[in-house]
């Protein structure tokens, strides 16, 4: 299932970036991941206990492409890993998830005199790479969906080298874990900063002529 999902976001990949006019940016990130989860535990008396545990700090690390001819709206389509889980509140245990993901986002962009502001919302394919979980009794989902919404800053600069910053926040879609009595989602803040490789003007296609 892992090699049938890495062909399929390869494939993809490949595919929208088939016609270089079309394609307006490379870049990569990384940064940390501020992340907790939500329990939800069924009780012997049919009640369901909710539980917020702590907060953990990792970190995430991204490469993108950016999509679609027009000043104010790109799509973005990213590969990404990310670190999530949370500090169950009762032991202290960590319970630790990493993912491999493949995010799509729509982003909508405005100019300024200092840089360009943008607004990205969209949804998250997750793959479960690696976890430690000694608080609960089975593995977590293999697959599951989250989506996220960010804010971000691509700041002017005198080259085809954009440095960007971005906050997201990124909840589950599903529960990452469902085996009964407990079910668990992710929530999540990510801080990233890194480049971007403008090629809305400098493209390295050369121009098409009818």
């Amino acid at each position: 299932m892992k090699k049938g999902l890495l062909i399929f976001l390869f494939t993809n990949c490949l595919l929208a970036t088939a016609n270089c006019q079309f394609l307006q940016g490379i870049g990569i990130m990384g940064g940390i991941t501020y992340a907790r989860q939500k329990w939800w535990t069924d009780m012997p008396d049919g009640s369901t206990l909710i539980e917020k545990h702590k907060h953990l700090l990792r970190f995430n690390g991204e490469v993108f492409l950016e999509f679609i001819d027009n000043p104010n709206i790109r799509w973005r389509t990213e590969f990404q890993y990310n670190q999530k889980g949370t500090k169950y509140i009762e032991t202290g245990d960590k319970n630790k998830l990493d993912y491999i993901c493949w995010n799509n986002f729509i982003e909508f962009r405005g100019e300024t005199y200092n840089g360009y502001p943008y607004f990205l919302a969209g949804p998250r394919v997750e793959y479960l790479l690696a976890q430690s979980t000694p608080s609960l009794p089975a593995s977590s989902a293999t697959l599951h969906f989250s989506w996220s919404v960010g804010v971000g800053w691509e700041f002017v600069a005198f080259s085809n080298w954009k440095p960007i910053v971005e906050l997201h926040y990124n909840p589950d879609f599903n529960y990452a874990y469902d085996t009964d009595p407990i079910r668990t989602k992710n929530r999540a803040y990510e801080l990233r900063v890194g480049f971007k490789i403008d090629l809305s003007s400098h493209g390295s296609c050369p121009k098409v002529y009818k």
